[in-house]
């Protein structure tokens, strides 16, 4: 009975270890080129909430201004930065979000995706026009049709990540497309967000060293991927009624 027990306890345990789930998804509205026309929208059951605006204090670009492109075709989805990254001036770009844990239980965080699509300063989707060679890039093509922008995620306390993204939206040398969207993973090892605690994540946009032309890039999401901490209480009582469920099944 025992050894029935701890075998059952310990495939439960493991099983809801590894089931990581969406604990919240962000996203943008942006309706002109300052930063008090974008609306930011997080959606989260597990109780992850975010500002809903975006101040200046936490956004920054080293052009003048903190100014948004909004012109041309560029979808209201895309929070669009007026920067040319990575261009001869070495521009970039950096936005912070403070995520806090409104809910009763804790949290562990294992991963975060991160969308990004690029745009040329007219307004519209980037070509790949003049691109160099894939080199593992997010949404890399094969061929010289990708413009490589590196974008560093930080999140308090932790380490520094970097992913570059493939700024072309297609792998027309002419025309992008808005469906072009890029979306990268950050892994992490389970990091513990409590209960009434905050994180907060920068997204930084800087020069990828294979592409010196620059790209403009965009934020157009953020998922953090996590599971949220059982209580000990549910987490013994679901223990026992499996365990009870499974020596039943043994009689019959």
């Amino acid at each position: 009975m025992k050894k029935t027990l701890i075998i059952i306890a310990s495939l439960a345990l493991g099983a809801a270890a590894s089931q990581a789930a969406v604990l919240c998804t962000t996203t943008f509205n942006r309706t002109g080129t300052s930063l008090d026309t974008v609306t930011v929208n997080t959606v989260s059951d597990a109780g992850l909430s975010t500002s809903s605006s975006i101040s200046s204090d936490n956004f920054s670009k080293n052009t003048s201004g903190n100014d948004l492109l909004a012109n041309g075709t560029i979808p209201a989805s895309v929070f669009s930065p007026n920067a040319n990254v990575g261009n001869a001036q070495n521009n970039t770009w950096s936005v912070s979000f403070t995520f806090t844990n409104d809910g009763s239980q804790d949290m562990l965080i294992s991963s975060i995706d991160l969308s990004m699509i690029g745009f040329t300063g007219a307004g519209a989707a980037q070509n790949a026009g003049g691109g160099v060679a894939n080199n593992n890039y997010v949404g890399g093509a094969d061929g010289n049709l990708n413009k490589p922008v590196n974008i560093t995620l930080g999140m308090s306390g932790q380490d520094d990540q970097t992913l570059a993204y493939n700024g072309a939206t297609s792998t027309n040398t002419s025309t992008g497309s808005w469906d072009g969207v890029r979306t990268g993973s950050y892994e992490y090892g389970d990091v513990l967000l409590k209960a009434g605690e905050s994180m907060t994540l920068t997204v930084t946009a800087s020069k990828n060293e294979a592409y010196g032309n620059g790209c403009f890039i965009g934020l157009t999401g953020i998922q953090i991927n996590g599971e949220v901490v059982p209580e000990p209480a549910t987490a013994s009582l679901g223990l026992l009624g499996l365990a009870a469920l499974m020596m039943r099944r043994r009689r019959l």
